[in-house]
């Protein structure tokens, strides 16, 4: 397994974060993880959303407060992206959880978003958590049994009304 961090992401990591981004396809609900940097104007005005998304007195309406993480590799390259948010409204509780993550699709299959997830439930410690909510689609094999790997026990299946798909929802107990 490949080793890698999860740092918060700076304009240091503009080019890699804009060739992260082109190397999904267009997704009308964005990139997993990513605080929606696929629909953002520049990586400036991303990494301002993101910095004022941490904080309940600039978080935009209807998120709640979370901190966004990029992985790196031991080349320093951006490899994946991840957001915690450290506390769950009603929907987020229901149909997405506490963390979302993506990989670059040229990343995949090397088990760097087991080791994500492992790196973010350390993170979760330090917030305070006892017990974190993770979701994905029913037929996301991959990102279920990256859940599972993780400790993950499943609690049930939802239909999300945003979307209309089964969603898988796991707890992980820290």
């Amino acid at each position: 397994m490949a080793s890698i961090q999860l740092i918060h992401p700076s304009l240091a990591y503009e080019s890699q974060l804009i060739a992260y981004k082109n190397e999904f396809p267009y997704n009308p609900s964005g990139i997993e993880g990513s605080s929606q940097i696929a629909f953002a104007e520049s990586i400036e005005q991303w990494l301002d959303q993101i910095e004022k998304n941490r904080h309940w007195e600039t978080v935009q309406n209807d998120y709640m407060p979370a901190e966004q993480y990029i992985a790196i590799d031991n080349n320093d390259n951006v490899v994946g992206m991840l957001n915690f948010r450290k506390e769950l409204n009603d929907y987020l509780l229901n149909y997405i959880g506490h963390i979302g993550y993506s990989v670059a699709p040229s990343k995949r299959r090397q088990g760097l978003a087991t080791e994500m997830l492992k790196l973010a439930l350390e993170e979760a410690k330090n917030f305070g958590l006892q017990k974190v909510l993770i979701t994905c689609t029913d037929d996301n094999i991959a990102s279920y049994k990256v859940i599972e790997n993780n400790g993950g026990l499943l609690e049930d299946k939802r239909v999300d009304p945003g979307d209309q798909k089964l969603t898988r929802r796991y707890w992980i107990t820290l």
